[in-house]
């Protein structure tokens, strides 16, 4: 009873301290605020002890409880204020490097990826090895006192605006699939890095392609072990389809704004699977309190929190009218709802479609044969 109580006062601190410190521009803009302010904002949330809640002192974190660090995501998407959202360090490579890193790179990136003074994209995908990640062709070559990377990602988010990229390469022969993959940190401002960025159906280019020719990285900049990077990739998706899983507040929000108004079997239903997939995720904190290590059960969370938030502003837009034809923020009109249907339709692929992650379910948490 006494956690429960000490969880209740820290969350109405974080409530207090959001009425009292949102900035006009993430107020009226979220996350489409400029990096300035993003970067600002990030810092001021990290400083009051809101961000990296559960990471370990030792590297900057705050060393709490993870149920305090949900209480915080929560409290944010209420408020529909962007969380963290600039880059992926918190939410992907910083838990990564925490898992797998070495002591020297937990030193020297953890905190500034908690006070933004360093934004992190992800190079994962190819453009012919998007769900199957195996298939990736990118070399990362050891040349004794460095390596050097040559090939192409693509949906990479905030490579644009990146300084590191997490990045996914092969070190060994394609044929060997999840064999002789290699994880680096690279430095985006290193010789021979093109960025191009990608117009998305909202307008916005968050994603990006990303070349690399001849680029050298050094060898301290290797996490985990040359040939190990599938294992250690398997655990930034795990971090990553965990992370997903937050947007489960931001259906809550949805689905009491739109309730406000309309009342249907689809928003009675969809709340349904909210509240299972809160037990769910509840559960699964309560065990990594205890040191367990995110696995694939973070492919549900992630299979039912991304197709929860399209079906949640599907319903909203259903019931809007013409109004979902207006994009552009006016006195008296704000269009999250129909900003959110066009940017949600990549939420069921990125971190894998949901057709990957019935079958992982299936196969590997269930132990059901491959069809």
């Amino acid at each position: 009873m006494r956690d429960e109580e000490e969880l209740e006062k820290f969350r109405n601190n974080v409530r207090e301290w959001i009425e009292k410190n949102v900035p006009e521009e993430i107020k009226n803009k979220g996350d489409s605020a400029s990096v300035t302010a993003l970067r600002e904002w990030q810092r001021k949330v990290y400083e009051a002890g809101y961000l990296g809640v559960s990471w370990p002192k030792e590297y900057g974190g705050w060393g709490e409880d993870p149920l305090k660090e949900i209480i915080v995501r929560e409290e944010f998407a209420k408020a529909g204020l962007p969380y963290a959202n600039l880059g992926l360090g918190v939410s992907v490579v910083g838990p990564t490097i925490l898992l797998n890193g070495t002591e020297e790179q937990k030193k020297k990136y953890i905190k500034k990826i908690l006070t933004a003074e360093n934004i992190w994209c992800q190079g994962f995908s190819e453009p012919h090895a998007g769900s199957d990640l195996a298939g990736i062709k990118t070399k990362i070559e050891d040349k004794g006192d460095h390596f050097l990377v040559n090939g192409q990602k693509i949906w990479s988010s905030y490579a644009h605006i990146a300084d590191y990229c997490l990045l996914l390469g092969r070190t060994g022969d394609p044929s060997e699939r999840h064999k002789g993959m290699t994880m680096v940190i690279v430095d985006m401002k290193s010789e021979g890095i093109k960025v191009s960025p990608i117009r998305q159906i909202t307008g916005r280019s968050e994603f990006n392609t990303v070349y690399f020719n001849n680029v050298k990285v050094p060898k301290e900049n290797l996490v985990g072990k040359i040939g190990e990077g599938w294992k250690v990739a398997m655990s930034t998706l795990n971090y990553e389809r965990f992370n997903i899983g937050t947007i489960l507040f931001a259906v809550e929000r949805i689905l009491r704004d739109v309730s406000k108004k309309y009342s249907n079997e689809q928003l009675f239903n969809l709340a349904e699977d909210v509240v299972a997939l809160r037990s769910f995720y509840r559960r699964l904190l309560e065990r990594i309190k205890k040191g367990y290590v995110v696995g694939p059960e973070a492919a549900v969370i992630k299979l039912v929190a991304s197709e929860s938030i399209q079906k949640a502003y599907e319903i909203a837009v259903s019931n809007m009218g013409v109004d979902a034809l207006i994009m552009e923020r006016q006195a008296g009109f704000n269009p999250e709802f129909t900003y959110g249907l066009l940017a949600s339709r990549s939420i069921t692929i990125a971190g894998g479609t949901s057709e990957i992650l019935r079958n992982l379910l299936g196969e590997v948490i269930l132990g059901m044969p491959k069809g």
